[in-house]
């Protein structure tokens, strides 16, 4: 019997901002018309990540962040882990803010805001921020974006992306 993969969307009624979690419904569907299953999985509380084989992190406010990090004080430091173990990321907006700074040593930048559709190296995405960092790019394992919504949807050459760095992983596991 083949094993179901299993994605872990972190904290959705706080980091789903702009229907971020979308992205997991967009490789959950292109797995599927690849006879690959793979189960959406809320997490809500601390647990542990290890279980999963990919990560989302959305994007929230500076409160629902605030909320989370009360919540679950390592789960940065926990999803940098789980990155560096090699399982595939992605984190979106704030998420990618949170997450950068753990993965590199520089900090975010902030700078006038920019409210506007955008594409980067023929990825399209709509850009709201005042934060100066690469609208999308890739750090080992982890895919960083400031686009924000279900940029998998507009992106399906991204979204093949992400699954074989899933099916990557997987065989790793194998």
């Amino acid at each position: 019997m083949p094993r179901i993969l299993k994605f872990a969307a972190l904290y959705p009624k706080h980091l789903d901002l702009n229907g971020d979690h979308g992205n997991l419904l967009v490789l959950q569907k292109r797995l599927q018309w690849r006879d690959v299953e793979a189960e959406i999985v809320p997490v809500v509380k601390v647990q542990d990540l290890a279980e999963f084989d990919f990560i989302l992190l959305g994007h929230g406010t500076n409160d629902a962040w605030a909320e989370v990090l009360k919540l679950d004080p390592e789960l940065i430091a926990r999803v940098v882990d789980f990155s560096r173990a090699g399982k595939p990321v992605m984190a979106i907006s704030s998420g990618y803010e949170h997450l950068i700074q753990q993965l590199e040593p520089a900090k975010a930048q902030h700078s006038e805001h920019v409210s506007e559709f955008r594409e980067v190296d023929g990825v399209v995405g709509y850009l709201n921020t005042d934060v100066v960092l690469p609208e999308v790019r890739m750090i080992g394992q982890a895919l960083l974006t400031l686009l924000h919504g279900p940029l998998l949807a507009k992106n399906p050459e991204l979204a093949d992306k992400l699954f074989y760095m899933v099916r990557c992983w997987l065989r790793i596991q194998n």
